[in-house]
C-alpha cells in the first residue's frame, strides 16, 4: 500500500486540482483578477492545509484507548483548523465570496478526516486480532 508521505502527496495533488477549479468557479462573477486569486490561494491553502490535516489526523488518532474517541476527535479538530485556517487565508487574500469558496472545503475535509481516522480504526482493529 502507500506509504504515509504518498498518501499525503497524492490527497495533496487531488486537492489542488479540485478546489482551485472550484473557487475559481465561485468568484467568477467577480472578474479574471479575482477567479485568479482565489483560485491560487484555495490551491495552495488546500496542498498545505490536506497534507497537514492527513499528518494532523494519524497524530490524533493515537493516544486514548477507547478508538471512536480517537475518530470523533480527529473529525473535530480537522474541522476547527479547517475553518479558522481557511478563512483566514482568504481574508488575507481578499477573497470576494469567501463561504462559497471554503464551504466544499469544509465539508469534504471533514468527511475526509472522518473517513482518514475510521480507516486507522479499522487497520489498527486488524492488527490487534492478528496479534491474538
Amino acid at each position: 500500500f502507500l506509504s504515509p508521505r504518498a498518501r499525503r502527496l497524492l490527497a495533496s495533488g487531488v486537492a489542488v486540482v479540485f478546489y482551485a477549479v472550484w473557487a475559481g468557479w465561485a468568484n467568477r462573477m467577480h472578474g479574471p483578477a479575482s477567479v485568479g486569486m482565489a483560485a491560487m490561494a484555495q490551491g495552495l491553502y488546500s496542498a498545505v492545509v490536506t497534507a497537514g490535516m492527513t499528518a494532523l489526523v494519524e497524530r490524533l488518532f493515537s493516544g486514548t484507548h477507547n478508538r471512536y474517541w480517537r475518530v470523533l476527535r480527529c473529525t473535530l479538530a480537522t474541522l476547527a483548523a479547517l475553518v479558522v485556517s481557511s478563512l483566514a487565508v482568504h481574508w488575507v487574500a481578499g477573497t470576494e465570496e469567501v463561504v462559497m469558496t471554503v464551504l466544499p472545503s469544509w465539508v469534504f475535509g471533514t468527511l475526509y478526516a472522518l473517513i482518514y481516522a475510521l480507516g486507522l480504526a479499522q487497520s489498527e482493529r486488524v492488527s490487534q486480532r492478528r496479534q491474538e
